[in-house]
């Protein structure tokens, strides 16, 4: 009989999808049986049943669940890491300096951010608008940005993770309709530039008279999806507008990773406003770009993305700093990282190569299979017998993902440093992600990450597991049998 290695850190009740369609739902399994059918796979190596018992570097190359413990959590989300911590790095070795706020300049602002973080909130949608637009007037120019909603979009199960809001859902609409009704034509005479970004689509708002006029800025329009590219885009126009300097407010660490890869082609001075607290802080990107290069800034842009950011998996218990500190030891990595996105599809040789960079960060220098790396790791784990037991302490999350995992984790990566890199276009073409080798598969409309692009176990192994089952519900099934019996003669 199959000794099951129970693990603790699993729960128990609930049966959940394993490809982040929500908390709570059913999917094809539940977490319990997930844990089960890894225990069996990792006590059944040596099953004597088995007609060619497999060894442990043939199992290692199997996924061994529906979501890889190391890049995602056992109800299909994305791990998660700290992404603040690269920005802090960076900034590392810069000297600090108190930047006085730039006069004249454009100021934009991530509007999903700021909503977020709204404070002592009025009773009304509507007065909440217009506490939103008396923040902005003072800026005297400015352009407040929403995201756009797209459906099968990437973004999806980042926002089901965070929650909806309603006050989010209705912001960009509600804000069009607020900031152009009559009530707010005083607040915006005191501005001499006020856009409003809605659906991609950019309003200008001009007050005379008591009354609020809106133009459309066709120049500005974009389908691209999130504030977070489109930034870029704005800071292009604020340029051929005559601006010299712009300052763009937001606290995500994305946008600044994209600002340093799109500042050298920028032809004004970018400030960012960052932070919160006594930890907010503005920072010149355009300054900092310069004095690390163009190709640091590509190859960071790469890195950031395959470390971990909303639409990517994190390396569980890796972070962002120890690996980029690995990776500027390895300037031999350095042109696979900067590649990413270039073409919509991975090269071959930038796939060798992250693999390898992969090892590296787990400890394994020499190796450049992943596959390899999870046996020479987990026979460490086991110990010297190479025996697993009840109390061998296994972490399948402390080990790398298998190739079949690690390949559309990567393509995941290159389809949003592709959208990262193409910031600067308006109208951006570009193939679904759930088209082939991007990292997503689409099931009943919704969108979801592939986890693996092989089987979870072996064929072999799974009928044995299926066989070891069924005789355990027949062995329970004749206790049940045997104990009623027992009942029935008392």
């Amino acid at each position: 009989m199959v000794d099951l290695i129970k693990d603790p850190r699993l729960p128990k009740g609930g049966e959940t999808s394993g490809a982040g369609e929500g908390r709570g739902q059913k999917g094809s399994s539940s977490i319990r049986s997930k844990a089960i059918l890894l225990s069996c796979s990792l006590s059944i190596v040596k099953e004597p049943r088995a007609e060619e018992p497999l060894d442990l570097e043939e199992l290692m190359k199997y996924p061994l669940m529906p979501v890889p413990p190391s890049l995602g959590t056992p109800d299909g989300f994305f791990s998660k890491t700290n992404k603040a911590a690269l920005l802090h790095y960076i900034l590392e070795d810069t000297t600090p300096k108190d930047l006085p706020y730039p006069k004249d300049a454009l100021f934009i602002q991530d509007g999903m951010a700021l909503l977020h973080v709204l404070t002592n909130l009025p009773s009304t949608c509507g007065e909440i608008c217009l506490q939103v637009l008396d923040q902005m007037v003072a800026k005297k120019h400015f352009l407040f940005s929403t995201d756009s909603y797209h459906p099968g979009s990437i973004k999806a199960q980042e926002r089901l993770r965070r929650g909806s809001s309603e006050k989010i859902i209705l912001a960009g609409p509600l804000l069009l309709r607020v900031w152009s009704d009559q009530q707010a034509a005083s607040s915006l005479e005191r501005t001499e530039m006020a856009v409003l970004i809605v659906e991609g689509r950019a309003h200008q708002l001009l007050s005379s008279n008591g009354k609020v006029e809106v133009r459309e800025l066709p120049t500005i329009y974009s389908n691209q999806e999130e504030t977070d590219t489109r930034v870029v885009l704005y800071l292009h126009h604020a340029a051929a507008l005559g601006y010299k300097n712009a300052v763009v407010r937001t606290p995500d660490t994305d946008i600044f990773v994209i600002l340093l890869y799109h500042a050298h082609a920028i032809e004004l001075t970018i400030y960012l406003d960052t932070g919160s607290g006594k930890h907010r802080q503005l920072l010149n990107p355009s300054e900092l770009a310069e004095s690390l290069g163009e190709d640091y800034c590509a190859t960071l842009l790469g890195f950031h993305v395959f470390s971990g950011e909303d639409c990517t998996s994190a390396f569980k218990g890796k972070g962002k700093v120890g690996p980029l500190k690995k990776l500027e030891k390895n300037p031999k990595f350095h042109r696979a990282f900067s590649q990413l996105g270039d073409n919509w599809n991975v090269k071959p040789e930038v796939l060798k190569q992250l693999e390898q960079f992969t090892c590296l960060i787990y400890g394994e220098s020499r190796e450049s299979s992943v596959d390899v790396v999870r046996a020479k790791l987990l026979r460490k784990m086991v110990g010297q017998d190479d025996k697993l037991t009840a109390k061998s302490k296994v972490d399948l999350a402390r080990l790398p993902p298998c190739y079949d995992a690690l390949k559309p984790h990567v393509q995941r990566v290159n389809h949003r440093v592709a959208l990262y890199k193409r910031a600067d276009e308006s109208i951006l073409e570009k193939p679904n992600p759930y088209d082939e080798e991007q990292g997503w598969m689409r099931t009943d409309g919704v969108l979801r990450p592939v986890w693996s692009c092989g089987p979870v176990l072996p064929t072999s192994l799974v009928d044995l597991l299926d066989t070891t089952e069924r005789e355990q519900e027949d062995e329970e099934e004749e206790e049940f049998d045997s104990d009623d019996s027992i009942e029935n003669d008392d």
